[in-house]
């Protein structure tokens, strides 16, 4: 690849930035080395138990911002994306991946990620120095008896410090809880060794420091040799001290001044700090102070230069390491460099590193994605030839782009030219079945080529909801059409014979009691024949389909006229109960009058003569309105009580004297009934008592009265039906 013009004037950086830095820094280096040696034999500007104070204050303050920092990536690691579910279903290596750079990013000797419970999930301590430091992962161990981990689980979402002791020291421990939806899963500990802390709190200083932590103990020091144990009252006034106190004190024959502070970490009191300076300052002889000058002047020029070559190696060797990653990478070959991200060079060799993985990641994930996307063209092909049904494909233009082997040979070709069908998928779109799968109104019954086809189209969209196909499923239904049709000619065809006047002719006999038992057989064989076709209406999608608001009252008012002269001729007294009127219903009228009709027929015919029988409204229940038919008849034996919704179940009613009432019918009339309640979401329910009667308990939906006009009660609509009184009757059958 040919460079730029831009290319051409590259200039390396030890030239461009390092070179220059390190002139000025040596000049600036050996001037002040110069005139620091000039003033050290100068009296001392501050005494040192006031540089001991700032020193405490710096510590204090520094201490405050460790924690912050801490505490910070704590969260940062709680709040990771991803997080929640690596802690509840993560491999220790899956965690591992997600935390090892930011801990290394944040300069972390220790991280730990603990379930709910306390154990842990994956830990990291930094083991080694410098350039070595590396990472030992442990996993699996129970923290829940440590006492930061347990401040934790104590003290919630607030969190929690402390300090642990690990192979690599004291470890200084800030501890913050992991939430999923208010539920802590797990604890996310971060640290660092307490020896680190402590030089770096003191960094500033030019002081020493010590921690002595419970009893007084010193567990931590900076100092060449550890000084003595503080007794427990020195350590408890100290511990609670509001105010600093310096006092000289001897550590192995050196002289101090000391200053012992409480350390406060997060809010909690870990232990006590002592901060220490020499009592006496070297003094150099004014004969040699220009001597001195000289040689701090050439010693410092010296140090920065060496440094200047130590880091211009570092620098340009790992920016060398950097590029040739980014050169690899752009010929598609992921080379990763290495490096940890201990700085801004490092942290762009990490980046790199990281986006070289991913890359390969990407690269092995279309690798698969395409292999099973192969796999899954020739699963599908292969199951659409199993079908039974015909299934084809075909683009927005009309061109079949997949057809099965069973569409072929349905069709007899390679383009659907089914009439009416291509309208529908033009103009209707269905409700959505499946993302980009809608479908294209009900199957349509299509002839081809003398037979009988059921076609269901459903249109194929693209993300943005725009059609980009459509897929037809093609079923052949010939001879399920010819039996509907030869089994509705039948049922016609009773229905005509049976509509004879068979009944008048009777009515015209002398013997009254025969013509009305002919009435009556007449009758119950018209309703076998409804029966048997309602069994194929019952449906529920067509029930849907049909209904619409129904004025409540004047249903209840048709169907009781409908059986006002049936009950009068079997010597009957019906009658109708309406507690809430201005009800209004969503179902499919001629149904819903069917479906209580055959339960007015149960009453009617299971009730002797001179009994009485009551179809009611009871009024609005949970957005239900509910009624009830009730009667005085034979009533229901219990052992046949669970079978009378069975269809073609027949019972056995008898009289209190014994005697079976026989009637005609074929034991569906309770199913169907239940069915369509059932289908207009209601529900039904039968109670009865033996020699006492019969309640029957029915819902159907309420709805609002449409804008159109809804027919309303008539005045005249309760004819010779009355309204009557059968309190005394009226929980019998309950």
């Amino acid at each position: 690849m040919q460079k730029s013009g831009r290319d051409n004037r590259f200039i390396s950086l030890r030239w461009r930035l390092l070179l220059p830095v390190a002139l000025v820094t040596t000049l600036a280096a050996m001037l002040g080395a110069f005139w620091l040696a000039g003033q050290m034999n100068e009296p001392l500007a501050a005494p040192q138990a006031n540089l001991l104070m700032q020193s405490s204050n710096a510590v204090s303050t520094g201490a405050v911002e460790r924690y912050e920092y801490l505490r910070a990536e704590a969260q940062r690691l709680a709040f990771t994306h991803g997080m929640v579910d690596l802690l509840r279903t993560g491999s220790p290596a899956n965690l591992q991946r997600t935390i090892e750079p930011l801990a290394q990013l944040a300069g972390l000797d220790a991280v730990i990620l603990t379930g709910a419970e306390g154990v842990e999930r994956i830990g990291l301590l930094r083991v080694g120095e410098g350039a070595q430091a590396d990472y030992a992962v442990s996993a699996a161990t129970d923290l829940s008896g440590d006492p930061t981990v347990q401040s934790v689980l104590r003290a919630g979402a607030a969190g929690s410090t402390g300090l642990t002791r690990t192979s690599q020291g004291l470890m200084l421990l800030v501890g913050v809880p992991v939430f999923a939806d208010d539920e802590r899963i797990g604890i996310a500990l971060v640290g660092q060794r307490l020896e680190t802390v402590l030089q770096d709190l003191t960094a500033s200083t030019g002081t020493q420091a010590t921690f002595f932590g419970s009893s007084g103990t010193a567990l931590q020091t900076t100092l060449p040799v550890p000084p003595p144990n503080l007794a427990a009252e020195v350590f408890s006034q100290r511990l609670n001290a509001a105010e600093v106190q310096v006092e000289a004190v001897t550590v192995a024959e050196t002289a101090f001044q000391s200053a012992l502070i409480p350390f406060r970490f997060g809010g909690v009191t870990l232990g006590v700090v002592g901060l220490y300076l020499p009592d006496t300052l070297p003094a150099l002889a004014a004969n040699s102070r220009l001597a001195t000058a000289l040689t701090l002047a050439a010693v410092a020029g010296t140090v920065v230069l060496v440094v200047f070559v130590v880091v211009d190696r570092q620098v340009a060797a790992r920016a060398e390491r950097v590029t040739a990653a980014a050169q690899a990478l752009t010929r598609g070959q992921p080379i990763r460099t290495g490096m940890a991200a201990t700085d801004e060079i490092g942290g762009m060799g990490r980046a790199l590193d990281q986006l070289a993985d991913a890359t390969a990641e990407r690269m092995d994930g279309l690798r698969v994605s395409l292999r099973r996307q192969r796999r899954e063209n020739e699963y599908l092909l292969s199951a659409l030839e199993s079908l039974p049904e015909g299934v084809l494909v075909q683009d927005i233009e009309g061109r079949v782009l997949v057809m099965n082997e069973r569409a072929r040979d349905l069709l007899k070709s390679e383009s659907l030219n089914v009439p009416g069908l291509t309208g529908q998928i033009t103009d209707y779109l269905g409700v959505a079945l499946a993302p980009g799968l809608y479908t294209l109104g009900d199957p349509q019954r299509v002839e081809v080529e003398g037979r009988m086809l059921s076609a269901q189209a459903a249109a194929i969209t693209d993300l943005g909801g725009g059609r980009v196909g459509t897929v037809v499923l093609l079923r052949d239904i010939t001879i399920e059409v010819r039996r509907e049709r030869l089994r509705e000619r039948v049922l016609n065809r009773m229905s005509a014979d049976v509509q004879q006047p068979l009944a008048e002719r009777a009515r015209r006999e002398s013997h009254s009691t025969v013509a009305r038992e002919l009435s009556r057989h007449a009758a119950a064989l018209q309703k076998l024949i409804l029966e048997m076709r309602e069994i194929t209406m019952a449906d529920t999608p067509l029930i849907q389909q049909g209904q619409r608001p129904l004025h409540l009252e004047t249903l209840v008012w048709n169907i009781a006229n409908e059986w006002r002269q049936v009950a009068r001729a079997a010597n009957l007294s019906l009658s109708v109960e309406i507690t809430q009127k201005g009800l209004f219903v969503l179902g499919d009228e001629r149904r819903l009058r069917w479906a209580i009709g055959n339960l007015m027929d149960n009453a009617l015919k299971y009730t002797s003569a001179g009994g009485q029988f009551t179809l009611e409204v009871q009024g609005e229940v949970r957005g239900q309105a509910a009624l009830r038919i009730r009667d005085n008849g034979t009533g229901i034996r219990p052992e046949e009580l669970p079978h009378v919704f069975t269809r073609f179940y027949r019972g056995t009613p008898t009289l209190a004297d014994g005697t079976v009432i026989r009637t005609p019918g074929a034991g569906q009339g309770l199913s169907v009934s239940k069915q369509i309640i059932e289908a207009h979401g209601g529900a039904i329910e039968i109670k009865s008592k033996s020699g006492v009667g019969t309640a029957v308990y029915f819902t159907l939906p309420l709805t609002a009265p449409v804008t159109l006009a809804l027919p309303v009660l008539a005045d005249d609509l309760e004819g010779e039906t009355v309204l009557l009184n059968l309190t005394a009757n009226k929980d019998k059958a309950e």
